[in-house]
């Protein structure tokens, strides 16, 4: 039997179609395959760590209430590891031992060029919506001498923790394109707090003569009235930053990941006790590009 000329290019013209589709089908498991973490397993409990902000019991209560939300939400186990330092939340993220963390914006940029083991998908905010904005301040008690950055030449300086963005690493970069010294040689003595917290109670105590915080930190512990208004006084501001990225690992599950994602931003109303313990508003989604600004702001050659 012999097909017309109209059933051969029928035909051909289906035939192209059934290849197609099964390209596309097959293209599309190739790029799924390729996006799909390379080891994936179910994990028997979710790691959270968060960076030293505080290191008071008002933070733990908060990150405690944070997991028992979590727990539910997910259906999982949720533990909230203890974390002496900036440096120890990035190396658990990097070995695996950390499944989700909270991070300073120039904390994830460094991580980032060292290795994009993590992923940004949320940030804690205080206007719903708004992915806010802080400034890293120099401050100094209201009674001191001290009139301005120059003033402080040969004083004494306390910084947060060394990977802090507000209480280290850009205070570096501003200093250094300010005076043309580095902190070390501007200061007579420089010293680590460990938490905002502390550095902002060694300024308050007199154990420094200057420190350089968080402006959201500063307004919590004065709400809070571990430091009294007016107490402290302000030498230096920078350009504004974007508030801390919640990163997750990228070689979680795609359905864990996603399910994050939702628990977070879609309904951040489980997350409501937390969140009114922390002094936030609300969680808005990010991404990395939300951060550029601060990876700009390091420059090529982060310190």
């Amino acid at each position: 039997m012999t097909l017309s000329t109209h059933d051969a290019v029928k035909r051909r013209q289906m035939l192209a179609q059934w290849l197609s589709i099964g390209l596309g089908a097959a293209g599309t498991a190739r790029a799924q395959a390729r996006s799909a973490p390379a080891q994936c397993a179910p994990l028997p409990q979710l790691r959270f760590a968060v960076i030293p902000k505080t290191q008071d019991d008002a933070q733990t209560r908060a990150y405690g209430l944070m997991a028992q939300a979590l727990s539910a939400a997910l259906g999982m186990p949720v533990e909230m590891v203890p974390a002496a330092s900036y440096s120890a939340v990035v190396q658990g993220l990097q070995a695996g031992r950390i499944d989700v963390a909270e991070l300073g914006p120039a904390t994830y940029v460094q991580m980032q060029r060292n290795g994009a083991v993590a992923l940004p998908f949320a940030a804690l905010v205080n206007t719903p919506g708004t992915l806010n904005r802080y400034h890293a301040l120099l401050v100094v008690r209201r009674g001191s001498r001290w009139r301005g950055w120059q003033d402080l030449r040969g004083a004494t300086l306390g910084l947060v923790d060394p990977a802090s963005t507000s209480g280290a690493l850009l205070p570096r970069l501003a200093m250094r394109k300010l005076s043309g010294m580095e902190l070390e040689a501007y200061f007579s003595r420089v010293s680590y707090a460990g938490s905002h917290n502390r550095a902002l109670a060694a300024v308050r105590d007199g154990l420094v003569d200057a420190a350089f915080v968080s402006s959201e930190r500063l307004a919590l512990a004065q709400e809070r009235g571990l430091v009294a208004a007016g107490e402290l006084r302000t030498l230096w501001t920078s350009a504004p930053l974007p508030t801390d990225a919640l990163v997750m690992r990228r070689q979680l599950c795609p359905a864990l990941q996603a399910r994050l994602r939702q628990v977070f931003v879609q309904q951040q109303a489980l997350l409501q006790p937390a969140l009114q313990a922390l002094g936030k508003q609300g969680v808005v989604a990010v991404e990395a590009s939300d951060y550029a600004e601060v990876a700009r702001m390091l420059g090529p050659g982060a310190p």
